[in-house]
């Protein structure tokens, strides 16, 4: 039996540089993903609250299923071609 070598990440809509939302002791964040792994992201985030920042230091992994899409990014290392407009004249 051949299984699907591509990981939960590849057949994602995010890609590194998106900005993604996500909860985090039952606040809402914002940020930026850095890194992708198998099943999650690593996503750099603000916060005003010093316990959050002393615990997580502005960096966290989110598994993909609790991400949602705020702003695709400029870039995609996927390779996946992203939509662009184009006008002709």
């Amino acid at each position: 039996m051949v299984k699907d070598k591509l990981t939960s990440n590849d057949k994602s809509p995010f890609d590194v540089g998106d900005q993604v939302s996500f909860m985090l002791e039952k606040k809402k964040f914002q940020g930026i993903i850095e890194k992708g792994y198998n099943n999650s992201y690593m996503i750099s985030f603000q916060t005003t609250d010093p316990a959050l920042e002393d615990k997580y230091h502005g960096k966290i992994v989110i598994n993909n299923k609790n991400i949602t899409m705020v702003k695709e990014g400029p870039h995609n290392s996927k390779g996946k071609e992203k939509d662009t407009e184009e006008s002709e004249d």
